[in-house]
C-alpha cells in the first residue's frame, strides 16, 4: 500500500473493518441481484438528467485521455446502482460480468471496499488502488470516484474511474476530480442555464473556460440560487446569505451592463484578485423577486412580483418544504402530484414550477378536470380530427395535450377525472404518443407531467373511483402545500397576492390593522379567499391604502366567528396541562395556529413543536 496519492491507512482499514461487519469475506464472490424492473425505471428517471448531461456533454471533452488509458468510466446514483458505463477495458475480463450491468450494486456491504462504495461512505473523492480492495476478485484495478452533488448540494451519484494497476493513481485522481466538477457545472445550468445569469471566474483570465472555474448563478435581484463548489474553494467560504454584488464588490446594474465577452477583474470577498466573464441568461426571466417597501410614516407595505418557484419560499417551513422537493426534480421530467385543500394555490405552485423550469420557453396548459363536462373530457384532452362525432370542429382539434408538447402539462383535480379518460390518459403516459378521437394516426408528445387533487387518490382507488396504474405512472414525487391558515409566512402571501392582484401598482398598500385582520383569520377558502378579499380592496380603496373599511363584509363574517369562539373558551380549560388543553384549544380555535398560541400566551413555534409531539401536527 505504498507511494499512494489520498489513499489513507485508517480510511482503508476501517473500510475493510465494516466489510468484516457486513459478513463479507475476502475470497468470496457474492451474489449480485438486480433491482426489480419498477424499481430500476424510477431510479433511471431520477438520474436521466445526470446520465444525460455526462455521456452528451461531459465525456467528449475527455474521450482522447480516456481512450489512451484504457479506462473504464462508472456513473451511478446516490445509492450506488450502476447507470451506465463507457469503455470495455481487458481488466474487466478478470471480474465478475454481473459487476458492470446496469443495475449492479457498488455499495461496500454488497462488494466489499471499492471507490465508488468507500466514496459513498465517506462522501470525498476515494482513491483504492488495486490490493485495497477487500475482495481478491477486484484486485485487478485502480480506481477514483467522487461523489457528485446536485445545484442544493445534495448528493446524485458518483463518478468512478478504473483502470489497470499501471496508471499512476494521480492520473485517474485528477481525471475523476475534473470530470465530476464538470458534471456538477452542467447540472447548475440544466436547471438554471436559460433562465438565471451566470458568473463564472478563476485565479487567471485564461483558465475561465475550464471545468474547475468557479460558477455562480444569480437572479435579476442578484440572489445567488445556486454555486458549484469551486466557488466556495476560491472565495473562502460558503455562499449562502450572500449576494452577487458582495461577491463581485460592485453593484448589480454594473454586472448586468456588463459586455458578455469582457473580463472582469474583483475581490469583493477576498483580499487577492479573480477574474470573471458575465453571461446573460437564454430567455427573458419571469422570476421578479418581491420588492417590498416600508414608509416611515404609515409602515405601509407594497409589492411587485411574478412568483418563480424559489420565490414561493418565504418563511413558511411547509412551503419550504415543498420547494425544495420540487426544486429537486426540476428537468427530470419525473411526474409531480401535489396535495392541498382547495384554493390553496395549487396552480399558483404549477406556474412556478414550470417558470423555473427549461420548458419555460414553451407552453403549460391547465386542464381543470372537474369543470371540463365528462362527455367533453376526451375531445378536449385528446383532440380529434373532423367528422370525428356530432357538432365536432370542421377543421378538427389538436388537443390539450399535444397543446402541452415540450412544455408543461397541469391537470388539476385529477381525481374527478372519469375512469374511461383514465385509461386512455395512462397510454398517453405509457408511450408517449397520443392518438386524436377518430384517428389511426398517433402524434409524439413530450411534456412535464403535474398532477394535482384535494381528494385522497388512495381512498377513490379503494372506491374504484381510480385507477391504481394510473396513480402509480403519475406519483412520481408527492408534494403537500399548506392550508393558508397554517402558514407562518401569512403576511408574505398578501404582499405577493397584492402584487399579482394590482398588477405592480406601487400605490396600493396595506395597512398595519389590516395585517394584523389578515393574520387573525381562519382562511376558510385559502389563498383563493385572499386574491378575492384583496380584489375588492384594492377597488374600493380606489388605489390607495387598504383600510378595514375596504375589506368585504364576507370577510369579517368569517373572522367574528373565530372570534367568538377564542372568547367562549373556558378560563380553567388553559388552566390543564398542556397535553390536555392545547388539542381542545386547537380545535376550538379552527386549528389556527395564532389564535392558539395568543390563547395560551406562548409563541407559535412552541405551539407547531407541541402539535407535532402530540401527533397533530406534520411538515409535509
Amino acid at each position: 500500500m505504498d507511494n499512494r496519492l489520498q489513499s489513507d491507512d485508517r480510511l482503508v482499514c476501517e473500510s475493510w473493518q465494516r466489510c468484516r461487519d457486513y459478513g463479507l469475506a475476502s475470497h468470496q464472490t457474492p451474489e449480485l441481484t438486480l433491482p426489480n424492473p419498477l424499481h430500476w425505471q424510477q431510479k433511471r428517471q431520477l438520474a436521466e438528467v445526470m446520465v444525460a448531461v455526462t455521456r452528451e456533454k461531459v465525456l467528449p471533452g475527455f474521450q482522447s485521455m480516456l481512450a489512451n488509458s484504457s479506462s473504464l468510466v462508472i456513473l451511478t446514483d446516490h445509492e450506488g446502482y450502476l447507470l451506465e458505463r463507457w469503455g470495455n477495458p481487458s481488466f474487466m475480463q478478470q471480474m465478475a460480468p454481473a459487476l458492470f450491468e446496469p443495475g449492479a450494486c457498488w455499495q461496500e456491504k454488497v462488494i466489499g471496499t471499492n471507490a465508488i462504495g468507500t466514496a459513498l461512505h465517506t462522501h470525498q473523492i476515494t482513491d483504492i488502488r488495486r490490493d485495497e480492495h477487500f475482495l481478491l476478485q477486484n484486485r485487478f484495478m485502480n480506481a477514483s470516484a467522487s461523489p457528485i452533488v446536485d445545484p442544493h448540494r445534495q448528493t446524485v451519484g458518483v463518478l468512478n474511474v478504473s483502470s489497470d494497476a499501471y496508471l499512476p493513481t494521480t492520473q485517474i485522481h485528477g481525471m475523476v476530480k475534473v470530470m465530476s466538477q464538470a458534471i456538477e457545472n452542467q447540472l447548475i445550468l440544466a436547471a438554471y442555464g436559460q433562465h438565471f445569469w451566470q458568473f463564472v471566474f478563476n485565479t487567471s483570465p485564461d483558465n475561465l473556460g475550464s471545468q474547475w472555474a468557479g460558477l455562480l448563478v444569480f437572479d435579476f435581484q442578484g440572489q445567488i440560487v445556486s454555486a458549484n463548489r469551486r466557488a466556495d474553494l476560491l472565495l473562502g467560504k460558503p455562499l449562502a446569505g450572500i449576494t452577487i454584488d458582495m461577491v463581485a464588490g460592485m453593484s448589480l446594474q454594473a454586472l448586468m451592463t456588463t459586455q458578455q465577452d469582457a473580463t472582469l477583474t474583483f475581490s469583493g470577498l477576498t483580499s487577492f484578485p479573480l477574474f470573471a466573464r458575465i453571461k446573460a441568461p437564454a430567455e427573458a426571466s419571469v422570476a421578479v423577486t418581491a420588492d417590498i417597501a416600508f414608509s416611515r410614516h404609515t409602515n405601509r407595505k407594497t409589492l411587485q412580483c411574478e412568483p418563480s418557484l424559489t420565490d414561493l419560499d418565504t418563511g413558511d417551513k411547509q412551503m419550504a418544504k415543498a420547494v425544495h422537493q420540487a426544486m429537486s426534480v426540476l428537468n427530470s421530467d419525473i411526474p409531480l402530484l401535489i396535495h392541498g385543500e382547495t384554493g390553496v394555490g395549487k396552480e399558483r405552485f404549477v406556474r412556478a414550477f414550470h417558470a423555473s423550469s427549461y420548458r419555460a420557453a414553451f407552453e403549460m396548459v391547465a386542464v381543470n378536470c372537474a369543470a371540463i363536462p365528462s362527455e367533453l373530457v376526451e375531445s378536449e384532452l385528446f383532440g380529434y380530427v373532423k367528422g370525428a362525432f356530432t357538432g365536432a370542429n370542421p377543421k378538427g382539434s389538436m388537443g390539450l395535450i399535444r397543446r402541452a408538447d415540450k412544455g408543461t402539462l397541469f391537470l388539476d383535480e385529477i381525481g374527478d377525472m372519469p375512469l374511461p379518460t383514465q385509461a386512455r390518459l395512462l397510454r398517453v403516459l405509457q408511450e408517449k404518443r397520443v392518438t386524436p378521437l377518430g384517428s389511426s394516426e398517433s402524434y409524439p408528445v413530450d411534456f412535464q407531467l403535474v398532477c394535482a387533487t384535494h381528494q385522497s387518490l388512495r381512498d377513490e382507488i379503494k372506491a374504484r373511483q381510480f385507477r391504481e396504474d394510473v396513480y402509480y405512472r403519475i406519483n412520481g414525487l408527492t408534494v403537500a402545500l399548506p392550508a393558508l391558515r397554517d402558514r407562518q409566512d401569512i403576511e408574505q402571501v398578501v404582499l405577493s397576492v397584492l402584487g399579482e392582484v394590482c398588477k405592480g401598482d406601487r400605490h396600493v398598500a396595506i395597512s398595519d390593522e389590516v395585517m394584523q385582520l389578515f393574520n387573525a383569520h381562519n382562511w376558510p377558502g385559502n389563498i383563493r379567499q385572499l386574491h378575492n378579499v384583496l380584489r375588492v380592496a384594492t377597488v374600493l380603496a380606489a388605489g390607495k391604502i387598504i383600510e378595514p373599511q375596504h375589506l368585504p363584509d364576507d370577510f369579517f363574517w368569517d373572522l367574528k366567528g373565530v372570534a367568538r369562539i377564542a372568547d367562549d373558551i373556558d378560563d380553567e380549560l388553559l388552566e390543564e396541562d398542556w397535553q390536555t388543553a392545547l388539542p381542545k384549544v386547537y380545535l376550538a380555535l379552527g386549528r389556527n395556529v395564532s389564535k392558539t398560541a395568543e390563547a395560551m400566551s406562548v409563541s407559535r413555534n412552541t405551539v407547531y413543536k407541541r402539535l407535532k409531539q402530540l401527533g397533530l401536527w406534520h411538515d409535509g
